[in-house]
């Protein structure tokens, strides 16, 4: 299941730096009155979203490995109406068709424990070939989130651009044929259900009661060009 759900949580003060690997950065609010003289150890401090001066962010994204599973299934837990046990992320680092990615803030992994990576992002999806031919074979966007005050900074677009990235290097290294990349999405997201229409994503069906408490699911999926 694929979803752009999260907590509702509040940013802490943060400085650009330079960083390693993938870099993007953004504006985000930060305290107007002079430089902030302590880092809140929660990401629910009021002040902090009251906020107004401009400062950067610039988060990286890495590949999901062993270290980082505990770390990742604890952030989907807290940002997901659903829980991912860290036996389940697993799959996504001993099978070749399967990929998990994390956006990781710099400026706040300082302030982690240190099997925390200052997550604020993280998507994962696998690769489904086909019963009868397995060259030809479709991309799942399982599971993306974003913590709310990284939410319009650009990460879940990062995120799932690095994802189909990863399903089109496994098509183009081999026979293999990607026909297109599908997901579901709850009926009543609407913000999701936007987020991935801009991303080329259309409507094909709803299942009835896919996520439970009465909230149907739809899928939406992108066809790529031959």
């Amino acid at each position: 299941m694929a979803l752009v759900i999260s907590r509702q949580s509040t940013a802490l003060p943060l400085t650009s730096g330079k960083n390693d690997g993938h870099q993007f950065g953004q504006t985000v609010a930060a305290a107007t009155e002079g430089p902030t003289e302590h880092y809140y150890s929660s990401r629910f401090s009021p002040e902090i979203v009251s906020a107004e001066s401009v400062l950067t962010r610039s988060p990286t994204v890495e590949s999901m490995k062993s270290q980082n599973v505990d770390a990742v299934s604890r952030f989907l837990s807290q940002n997901l109406p659903v829980s991912y046990s860290s036996s389940f992320m697993m799959q996504f680092i001993v099978s070749k068709d399967c990929f998990c990615y994390f956006a990781r803030d710099e400026s706040r992994a300082r302030l982690a424990t240190p099997d925390d990576r200052a997550i604020v992002g993280v998507i994962a999806g696998k690769i489904l070939r086909g019963a009868l031919n397995r060259d030809v074979c479709t991309g799942n966007v399982m599971i993306l989130a974003v913590a709310t005050e990284w939410r319009r900074f650009g990460v879940g677009w990062e995120l799932l651009t690095k994802l189909e990235h990863a399903f089109h290097k496994v098509a183009s290294s081999s026979i293999t044929s990607l026909k297109s990349i599908f997901l579901h999405v709850a009926s009543t997201n609407t913000g999701a259900i936007r987020f991935y229409e801009k991303g080329g994503y259309a409507y094909e069906k709803s299942e009835c009661g896919y996520y439970g408490n009465r909230t149907d699911g739809i899928v939406m999926r992108k066809y790529l060009e031959s």
